[in-house]
């Protein structure tokens, strides 16, 4: 009996029409439309060869296809806890797959952390920042525990410096033993061996509350009687658990305290995993709540808040990081589906409104790596120069750190759209990008907890002058990226002029916004980004001349100044009744 032809042509057996995927970059720095460019330019403007630096990066962009891999991995096998042996022991052990073991060797050997610590290159923020934007979204989240372990050595490194001349009896903190202890942490913290390399946790949210930790911080530190300082309380939200030291708060005596903990190597029950947490995204990453059952800590500062500021300002940048790098990955995978998808009779990337979402993909990505790598130059300026003051810092820390997690959230969505149903697909590993994300409105303070931060941070001095003169004078040419007094003058391009109007007008509503912003401080937070974005890309379109980078900073002028709300107060009220 012969086999019907409308069968044959569905049969299994048969060869479909195939979707070809979208290709991983061969070398993730050298194929980038900015990067490359931008490290020369910022080179160039202060006079230092760039060679070294590049050479490094595009050694390390040709791993981005074997990164990618080993990230697909640990999205595939998820960390488990074993809380108990075959005889009914405790021993909370933590399995994760050798995928996430690789990541962290690759991250110690490749200097993630160590470039940023050794006087290596006189621009190593910008070589360190770049490197993370390049591993960020093939890291299989490591790149967290990268940051809190970044955080952890730039405040024990500030910590050291502090007690350098103190003499044994001078200080209830300090001590030769002391010394040592945390010079020792800070070694194996920035190792570029992966046999000394430490990974650091930060531990501070409680179950009373997040942000708030000045309130909610409830765990107390104890001395024992042999003078050992030990902690007893719960860590309700504590990631990378399979770290090997932690910064903690925790109170001591009449002060909020902050503490170095060595975790056991064995388990002993002085800290105990209640459970891991069940997350949207960032499965990948063991994440827990910790019961703190007289762990021994080394007292850092009696002062605890005061002290994990520089924390906080290396922690948020690497939140921008990770929003840039998600970002620019799956733009740089819609560009290259775009060119073998097939539709209506063409490629996908001749069909103007497909061309239109790709040009947004790309405008908004470009937005985030200048401003990411504008507050790397920020934070880490040696001195203050005319056009920055250390209030831009505070500011900007909490703002750029706003911007970039909410535009990524939005911006992936959309750039997931662009991939069709395969967007959709978890086997395509697009969703699990899109989820990943979704942490970073919310780590190292909610926006709406950052905006009244960077509300607070404006009313304070000069600062808000300083904040809107700073992304004048970068729009203007009258500094380049990171305030730095370029001593050439640029030439000026019309083209910009548009944007350049937009800009100030913008700025112009800005500072009305700002006379009333209680309830539209989130607004505000985001409105300053944008400015701050727009005057980076409008900065290096004026220095590089190149039509690309022009039109960039044109589109973004008209799509990413986010509007400004005006809102009555009473209508909130009312809304809620």
């Amino acid at each position: 009996m012969s086999v019907p032809k409308l069968r044959l042509l569905f049969s299994s057996s048969r060869k479909l029409h195939y979707v070809s995927p979208p290709k991983i970059p061969e070398n993730a720095f050298v194929s980038d439309s900015i990067l490359p460019r931008l490290v020369t330019a910022i080179h160039e403007q202060r006079n230092i060869c760039p060679l070294a630096v590049h050479d490094d990066l595009e050694k390390f962009g040709l791993q981005y296809r074997k990164l990618n891999k080993l990230a697909s991995d640990c999205e595939m096998y998820h960390p488990k806890l074993q809380r108990l042996d075959g005889w009914g022991g405790r021993i909370d052990r933590l399995v994760t797959c050798d995928s996430w073991k690789q990541l962290h060797d690759i991250a110690s050997t490749e200097k993630l952390i160590r470039i940023g610590h050794e006087n290596c290159h006189e621009l190593k923020e910008v070589w360190q920042c770049v490197k993370l934007i390049l591993f960020s979204a093939v890291s299989g989240m490591v790149s967290c525990p990268l940051a809190m372990t970044d955080g952890a050595a730039t405040t024990l490194t500030k910590l050291l410096k502090l007690h350098e001349n103190c003499k044994p009896g001078e200080c209830s903190v300090c001590s030769e033993e002391w010394k040592s202890k945390v010079s020792e942490a800070i070694s194996n913290l920035t190792s570029p061996s992966p046999d000394n390399f430490w990974t650091s946790g930060q531990w501070m949210t409680e179950r009373a509350g997040g942000s708030d930790v000045t309130r909610a911080t409830q765990t107390q530190a104890l001395k024992d009687e042999d003078g050992v300082i030990r902690l007893y309380g719960n860590k309700f939200y504590t990631s990378a658990i399979d770290c090997q030291v932690s910064l903690a708060l925790a109170r001591y005596e009449k002060n909020l305290s902050l503490f170095l903990v060595r975790l056991p190597q064995e388990y002993d029950g002085t800290v105990q995993i209640e459970r891991l947490k069940d997350k949207l995204g960032t499965k990948q990453l063991p994440t827990a709540e910790l019961t703190l059952n007289g762990v021994p800590a080394l007292l850092l500062a009696e002062k605890g808040i005061a002290n994990i500021v520089p924390m906080l300002q290396v922690t948020r940048l690497y939140n921008a990081i990770a929003a840039t790098s998600y970002l620019r990955h799956v733009t740089a995978l819609a560009h290259d589906y775009a060119q073998s998808r097939s539709a209506f009779g063409t490629t996908i990337n001749n069909l103007p409104l497909h061309k239109m979402s790709l040009a947004k993909l790309e405008t908004f990505t470009r937005a985030l790596i200048l401003q990411t790598v504008d507050l790397s130059l920020i934070i880490n300026a040696k001195v203050e120069t005319p056009s920055l003051s250390s209030g831009v810092s505070r500011v900007l820390s909490a703002v750029v750190k706003v911007h970039t997690a909410q535009v990524a959230v939005t911006t992936l969505r959309e750039g997931l759209e662009s991939f069709g149903g395969a967007g959709y697909m978890e086997d395509t590993g697009l969703p699990g990008l899109f989820r990943d994300a979704c942490v970073l409105p919310v780590w190292e303070g909610t926006s709406d907890v950052l905006s009244m931060e960077t509300m607070r941070a404006l009313s304070r001095g000069t600062a808000q002058a300083d904040v809107l003169r700073y992304i004048r004078e970068l729009a203007m040419g009258w500094c380049v990226l990171g305030g730095h007094q370029y001593s050439e003058e640029l030439e000026e391009c019309e083209q910009l002029e548009i944007p350049l109007l937009e800009l100030n007008q913008y700025l112009t509503e800005l500072e009305i916004a700002l006379e009333n912003s209680q309830y539209t401080g989130r607004s505000v937070a985001m409105g300053i980004g944008a400015a701050h974005a727009a005057a980076a890309l409008i900065s290096f379109a004026r220095y590089s001349h190149n039509s690309s980078d022009v039109a960039a900073a044109r589109l973004w002028c008209k799509l990413g100044l986010t509007p400004l709300n005006r809102i009555d107060p009473q209508d909130i009220s009312d809304v809620l009744l």
